[in-house]
């Protein structure tokens, strides 16, 4: 299994509306499904790590499919054309999306 993961910083001035973004987001995840289906990962999650000078740093873990690349996925995200990513890319990319995936440092399994 192969995964990538990138973090966006978020103004302290817009840390509720990405909240709200996210809320709706979550009240019909299909179009993330098959978005998620058609750019080769499987599992998201997104954290948002609260900074002391209130801003925040939002954090992307994706797991990908078997022989997906983090590269082929960035890739794949940007190209990919749908309702969904016509509501969503503008909105989430309002908050800075990285040009291309990080690079991993440390990956360790308990096997499990």
């Amino acid at each position: 299994m192969t995964s990538t993961a990138w973090t966006v910083p978020i103004p302290q001035e817009r840390v509720q509306e990405f909240r709200d973004l996210l809320a709706d987001l979550n009240k019909n995840l299909s179009g993330l499904a098959e978005r998620a289906r058609e750019a080769g990962y499987h599992r998201e999650r997104m954290w948002l790590q609260p900074n002391q000078d209130g801003s925040a740093r939002l954090i992307v873990h994706l797991e990908l499919n078997d022989g997906v690349t983090p590269a082929e996925l960035v890739a794949r995200l940007r190209s990919y054309d749908s309702e969904f990513t016509r509501w969503w890319n503008p909105r989430f990319e309002s908050f800075g999306f990285p040009a291309s995936p990080g690079e991993t440092l440390l990956a360790w399994s308990d096997g499990a």
